[in-house]
């Protein structure tokens, strides 16, 4: 009786086209804050913060909201997150000093958590055990798209308006347009909460929760650096058309979600995802080494390829894991160390950039890096067939 998963189906569809156009929404301003900071009078360090601080607040509430996801169902916590997110963008251009900026990110971050929580959840439930790497890194390339795309729309926008009212008028249609596309969503029915309920620490004391939820805390931190300085560093080095590194982050991406996926579904997770930490390892490394646009352009290629395989397949480990009744707040738990790293990268890191120098800095998240891909190397457990008794 039950219909095979089908990649046009309208939830699919429709949950991919909300994603598309909320990370619109994000990465749209995402390339020009830094330099509204500096146009405020910021420093390097009050950069990191205003990037970082949204991720902090959706740390603390993504679990919580997941664990809400399981209990009342993953559509409407999508659409109260969506919607928030949408209404804080129109606060951007009448607060205009950084301190002001630190209380909306903030904001903006319970509703990032909100969102992001309750979607991962919903196509989590949609995906067949046996093709999940493969509908996971599919509705991962809803967000890669939204990157190739809108940076350099937000770009733009500055440079032919100089206006940072119309940009941010632009990212409240966007994201909601985005809660439009949820509406027509079928709410996946609320897990039976009461009778399995399971605390987020007893989850996040779980191994195969708690080391791929590392893994990702140490990729997070580069690419938290890498988004929120690379505006600042490449000009220093003499690139002013540092936005080329996101059209190619996104190209590759944008391959490795739909191929790698599938490919871990075949080979399993973990023997997929170590050659991709390495090669996200190396690239962050060469950014310390940064001297001209060819280089960034292949920095941004390998970056990419790394990352984007990365991410979707640790997420299908996670799943793979977890039982059903927990999965919005294992994954809650688990994406919230995306936002931890984010933050990291972003504050962190950037302090080591302001005091010792952007090199310095990359040289420093590699190693974090490095940390993260041993950790999961003697952690995570041999490879099974992907799906087996799921």
């Amino acid at each position: 009786m039950t219909q095979p998963f089908r990649l046009l189906s309208r939830d699919f569809v429709c949950i991919c086209l909300a994603t598309f156009l909320y990370f619109g929404s994000f990465y749209l301003i995402l390339p020009t804050l830094p330099q509204y900071v500096e146009q405020l009078g910021g420093t390097p360090g009050q950069i990191g913060l205003v990037m970082g601080l949204l991720s902090v607040s959706a740390v603390a509430v993504r679990p919580q909201f997941g664990r809400l996801a399981d209990r009342y169902g993953r559509k409407r916590l999508m659409l109260v997150g969506a919607g928030c997110f949408s209404l804080l963008f129109s606060f951007y251009g009448l607060l205009p000093t950084v301190g002001a900026l630190y209380v909306l990110r903030l904001a903006h971050g319970v509703a990032h958590g909100c969102s992001l929580a309750a979607s991962a959840a919903y196509v989590a439930d949609l995906a067949p055990p046996a093709r999940r790497g493969e509908v996971i890194g599919v509705y991962g390339t809803a967000s890669v798209i939204a990157m190739a795309l809108f940076p350099a729309w937000g770009i733009a926008v500055i440079q032919h308006t100089q206006s940072f009212s119309l940009l941010f008028a632009c990212a409240v249609a966007a994201s909601a347009a985005a809660f439009l596309a949820v509406a027509p969503v079928r709410e996946i029915a609320a897990q039976d909460g009461g009778n399995h309920a399971v605390s987020l620490l007893t989850i996040g004391r779980r191994r195969a929760v708690l080391v791929p939820a590392f893994a990702l805390f140490a990729a997070a931190t580069s690419y938290g650096a890498v988004l929120a300085f690379l505006p600042v560093y490449a000009p220093q080095r003499g690139i002013a058309g540092f936005g080329v590194f996101f059209t190619v982050y996104a190209a590759a991406t944008l391959a490795s979600r739909v191929f790698a996926g599938r490919i871990s579904d075949r080979l399993g997770r973990r023997r997929v995802i170590l050659p991709f930490m390495a090669l996200l390892t190396a690239a962050v490394f060469a950014l310390a080494f940064l001297d001209g646009l060819l280089m960034l352009v292949v920095i941004g290629f390998a970056f990419g390829l790394g990352f984007g395989a990365f991410m979707p397949i640790l997420n299908a480990l996670v799943v793979d894991k977890t039982p059903s009744v927990e999965r919005g707040s294992a994954l809650g738990f688990f994406t919230s160390f995306m936002d931890v790293g984010i933050a990291t990268g972003s504050v962190l890191l950037g302090l080591i950039g302001e005091w010792h120098g952007f090199p310095v800095m990359f040289f420093a998240a590699a190693l974090i890096m490095l940390v993260g891909m041993a950790v999961f190397a003697a952690f995570t457990e041999k490879d099974s067939p992907p799906g087996a008794g799921r």
